[in-house]
């Protein structure tokens, strides 16, 4: 049987709560829902504008070379097989393997100056911030932000990543979606007990009036107070629909499906957008494993190396992130999400012996969108060889910081420093 609440407090009966509330036999995964609307419920409001983010994890490390950074002025063994083209921001080019993302850079700002020194896949640094945290950015944002009305601040759409809820708990972990389309969805997290029938469930609901009860005989008690709304809320979360229904992308039209692409990808930028519609705050796609290597890891050994780039990443990457942005300008949802494109470092600037490159973290590029961001433009700039950055580096703490801030996060806020420590935002990229 699961529990809700883990505070020991008698009631008018010598019950104690934790005993009382074991026998509503409600759960999340086996964590403490109501525990986690207390930790949030307090948390002052910061009077920022706030954002949701929807971060696109393209696991095993994007070539810059060969999505936003390209180098036409270099010999062929660093430039590669493709050309840049023209976007419609003049003065911005990027490679001819994304033609509808080259029509979205008015909304965009490209980030050309990501560096760090961990040459391994690792989703440590550039989901926390810093090497050796696992904390991610959607637990902190759960933590200082909490709930929008019923729906999980933290979800992860994809196979797992090694961060999560990290030095915040198990109150923090993402809600896990393995596969978007709808054909396996399970939300475990957000249903009864299986041994707990929706009729007894209702006629539990009248325990919260020995709750009540409870809460009058501690006037006066604000902790109690908050302990009681939490509970409430909690029943409110695990009985509604409205929240599997934002999971389901089934209820999307199908033309709207087609715009997105018939690919794991395309689904998952898709449901990203109903569950930041719904009251998500941080949506974080990780790219679906490749066949052979992980995703974008392309070495060469694997499906014709460069190849793969040009027929199964970019077209997928160019479709899916296409269509969430024009999504969400058109249901005026821009502004108030910021998207994120980046995995955990680039490519060599030479082109390897197999045809493809291998990994890269001391120059690499991020894509942002939205959030308020003023669109077309460039931050930072890599050398001539793509190899080192040229101006405004951007290490993964500034990142963080960065990310923060958008999301309307002060990150002067003392809760924020075991999490950015001395970094302070990229004012280039925040303005």
């Amino acid at each position: 049987m699961f529990t809700i609440g883990n505070t020991t407090v008698r009631n008018c009966s010598g019950v104690t709560r934790r005993e009382m509330l074991r026998v509503g036999g409600l759960s999340l995964a086996g964590l403490t829902l109501a525990d986690f609307l207390r930790s949030t419920s307090a948390s002052p409001d910061s009077g920022r504008r706030e954002a949701a983010c929807i971060f696109l994890w393209l696991d095993g490390g994007p070539s810059h070379f060969e999505t936003f950074d390209p180098k036409p002025d270099t010999p062929d063994t660093v430039r590669g097989p493709y050309a840049p083209i023209q976007t419609n921001v003049n003065g911005i080019q990027i490679c001819e393997l994304l033609p509808r993302l080259a029509q979205q850079m008015d909304k965009c700002v490209l980030v050309r100056s990501m560096n760090h020194g961990i040459d391994a896949h690792s989703p440590v640094p550039m989901l926390t911030g810093f090497q050796g945290e696992t904390t991610s950015y959607g637990a902190v944002i759960a933590r200082i932000q909490g709930y929008r009305g019923n729906m999980p601040p933290y979800v992860h759409v994809g196979s797992r990543l090694g961060v999560g809820g990290g030095r915040l708990g198990a109150p923090f972990f993402p809600v896990e979606i393995a596969d978007p389309t709808g054909n396996r969805v399970q939300l475990p997290q957000f249903a009864l007990s299986a041994d707990i029938h929706a009729d007894r469930f209702g006629q539990r609901r009248e325990l919260l009036a020995a709750v009540d009860r409870f809460r009058q005989g501690a006037h006066g008690n604000d902790a109690i107070e908050r302990m009681d709304q939490s509970y409430q809320r909690a029943v409110d979360i695990l009985t509604s629909t409205q929240v599997r229904d934002a999971f389901d992308v089934a209820r999307e039209p199908e033309a709207m499906r087609e715009r997105y692409g018939a690919n794991l990808f395309g689904q998952s930028c898709l449901l990203a957008r109903r569950l930041v519609q719904a009251g998500s705050r941080f949506v974080e796609v990780k790219w679906y494993d490749g066949p052979a290597w992980d995703a974008w890891d392309v070495h060469g050994a694997d499906l014709g190396g460069m190849v793969r780039m040009e027929q199964h990443l970019c077209p997928r990457l160019d479709q899916g992130l296409s269509a969430l942005l024009t999504d969400l300008q058109d249901r005026r949802m821009l502004q108030s999400t910021l998207i994120v494109v980046g995995g955990e470092f680039g490519r060599t600037p030479r082109i390897n012996r197999l045809g493809a490159r291998d990994h890269f973290p001391y120059c690499f590029t991020y894509l942002l969108a939205g959030g308020g961001l003023q669109g077309g433009r460039v931050v930072g700039a890599s050398d001539r060889a793509g190899s080192r950055p040229a101006s405004t580096p951007v290490s993964p703490a500034q990142f963080a910081a960065t990310l923060y801030r958008l999301v309307g996060i002060d990150t002067t806020d003392a809760r924020m420093r075991p999490f950015l420590r001395e970094a302070l935002p990229v004012p280039e990229i925040v303005g």
